[in-house]
């Protein structure tokens, strides 16, 4: 990928602060002649992140800032942050990604407490998509959390921050035994320093991820590090029906299935988990034409009527009603207007039929 240059932008306002970098609104320069490869960028909403100046010089944060950048230019996937280039200039190093302007999950989270369960199954969908993708290349994320999963204001469900990716193509920054991530996230292998940590632990993590936004709890709550990590390791997890009633089974159960504490009686991996988000689509009706955006009835089929079958419509549309309701939601939090291909009142009676969609299932048996 061709170099960029730090002076061909434009900084403005800060969008976030991490314990390494600061990332900023970005813009294309347009008072001077830029590069190449930053004039093909002109027009596009951009983000730049820069490492902090006071850890710059530690060797290690250099080589897992310039790590993340290779894994970034690696995985072109639309569930995953575009990357565009970056590299080091006057001893700042920096990269420019994609800017995304709809929050993030934990936004969500911290906001309704809660999110509905179809939104869920097409978060999940979106992030399993993700994780396949990394994981085709060697990476595992190690990282995955809800303020991790960013949001497009159309609902696209964007995975960053690879900072701490593990690239089983070259050697680990880690060294064996220590651990890396985010305590309330990890799994039982991430917390004993398994050498052998493969992308079954972001399976874990999605587990807790799909445990939280459907609850707006977390799996585990030790007041410390340390009881976490007990917890854990020993604790068995608690089911999401213990918390909330109007879930299907099927989702109850891949969550449980996520959070087992082997690997190998987790989820083959990331597509079996997508799979069963189609599944529960086209079961209880989350689906609808792409041609008409028409959000329709929500429920399971009606008797002798046959579900829609995932060749005949895209995946993005099998879970599309989530999709729908997530994008109102985010549209809401931000002040705007539902986009009137998506008319307000369907939404709302979508959202009411969710409360008999269960009860539906079971009587049809």
């Amino acid at each position: 990928m061709p170099r960029l240059y730090l002076t061909d932008f434009e900084l403005g306002s800060v969008l976030g602060v991490g314990t390494v970098g600061t990332i900023y609104d970005g813009r294309v320069r347009t008072d001077i002649e830029v590069s190449p490869s930053a004039e093909r960028l002109v027009g596009q909403d951009l983000a730049i992140k820069i490492l902090h100046p006071n850890v710059s010089s530690d060797d290690l944060i250099q080589a897992r800032f310039r790590r993340e950048m290779m894994i970034l230019e690696r995985l072109e996937h639309p569930n995953i942050i575009g990357y565009f280039g970056g590299g080091s200039e006057d001893g700042k190093f920096f990269y420019v990604m994609q800017r995304v302007d709809g929050g993030t999950i934990k936004d969500l989270i911290d906001q309704s407490g809660r999110l509905l369960w179809p939104v869920v199954v097409d978060v999940t969908r979106q992030v399993s998509s993700a994780l396949q993708c990394a994981h085709n290349h060697g990476v595992v994320h190690r990282d995955l959390k809800p303020s991790n999963l960013f949001l497009t204001r159309d609902a696209q469900v964007k995975l960053g921050d690879f900072g701490i990716a593990r690239d089983e193509h070259s050697a680990d920054l880690t060294h064996q035994g220590l651990t890396v991530g985010t305590h309330a996230y990890m799994a039982p292998e991430q917390i004993t320093g398994d050498s052998a940590i493969s992308g079954k632990a972001d399976l874990y993590a999605l587990g807790c991820c799909m445990f939280e936004m459907l609850t707006g709890q977390k799996v585990f709550s030790g007041e410390n590090f340390a009881q976490l990590f007990e917890q854990h390791l020993r604790m068995s997890p608690p089911r999401v029906s213990t918390r909330v009633s109007d879930v299907p089974p099927e989702l109850d159960d891949i969550i449980d299935q996520c959070l087992a504490k082997r690997p190998e009686d987790r989820p083959f991996n990331a597509r079996a988990v997508q799979g069963v988000m189609l599944t529960i689509g086209e079961k209880y009706g989350l689906s609808y034409s792409p041609a008409t955006g028409d959000p329709g009835r929500i429920g399971p089929p009606a008797t002798g009527e046959l579900a829609p079958q995932a060749h005949d419509v895209a995946a993005e549309s099998v879970t599309g009603k989530g999709r729908d309701l997530l994008e109102q939601q985010i549209r809401s939090r931000q002040g705007l207007q539902p986009r009137a291909a998506i008319p307000a009142w369907k939404l709302a009676m979508v959202a009411l039929l969710l409360a008999v969609v269960l009860g539906i299932a079971a009587m049809l048996g």
